[in-house]
């Protein structure tokens, strides 16, 4: 069997902006059958198996004084650690170094993207160290200043998410590992915030990502 490890943000974790209840404040989560790492465990089947770690909030390299506990190059350590061996590390982050705050080029997301893949390529107890693949994010929707997130990211966030792609793929051949760019998928997202996934949208992930993973072994 592969051990698969899927290391993400909300758009991995399956949040479901349009579930959002206005009285309770709660936003629920699609169910594993219906989000992207969920949906790729079914089409692989039982000879793969894929460990999700998904974090809302989750940022690659930067503290999040509203979101804390978030740090993936922390969690990533310890997340590899306990789940060793592991034969391959997804990784797919990015989105939430674009709120305005961080005050971040495309360029230095990017290379917060590297750092993590060199962290993922680490030998754990003597077995091999694992494969990895690198996934640049979606863009954003093009208004999503005037979303409901736009107080967080800002006027500039969607043009650095337009630049993520090209960056996420020069990181991958530097580092010699696998690469997918979420970007010619073309996803809908939603209509509330212009950043998360639609259920149809993790569909498609799912679908497209799948014959990469296979290649891979």
């Amino acid at each position: 069997m592969k051990n698969i490890l899927v290391f993400g943000d909300s758009n991995s974790w399956g949040y479901d902006a349009m579930s959002y209840d206005p009285v309770t404040g709660i936003t629920k989560r699609f169910p594993k059958e219906k989000r992207w790492p969920g949906i790729l465990q079914l089409s692989l089947g039982s000879e793969f198996n894929i460990i999700e770690n998904c974090l809302n909030g989750r940022t690659l390299m930067q503290n999040d004084p509203y979101f804390q506990g978030r740090l993936g190059i922390e969690s990533l350590r310890e997340t590899l650690d306990a789940n060793a061996p592991l034969d391959l590390v997804i990784i797919k982050l990015g989105c939430n170094e674009l709120k305005h705050m961080f005050s971040l080029t495309a360029g230095m997301i990017a290379f917060g993207a590297e750092y993590l893949v060199q962290e993922a390529k680490q030998s754990y107890y003597g077995y091999p160290a694992p494969k990895v693949l690198l996934v640049a994010p979606h863009p954003t929707h093009p208004q999503i200043a005037d979303m409901c997130f736009g107080f967080s990211y800002g006027v500039l966030a969607y043009q650095k998410s337009l630049e993520l792609g090209a960056l996420y793929r020069e990181v991958a051949k530097r580092q010699g590992c696998a690469f997918f760019d979420c970007t010619p998928l073309n996803f809908e997202l939603n209509s509330i915030d212009g950043l998360h996934y639609s259920e149809n949208d993790h569909k498609r992930l799912a679908e497209a990502i799948e014959p990469v993973v296979r290649e891979m072994f």
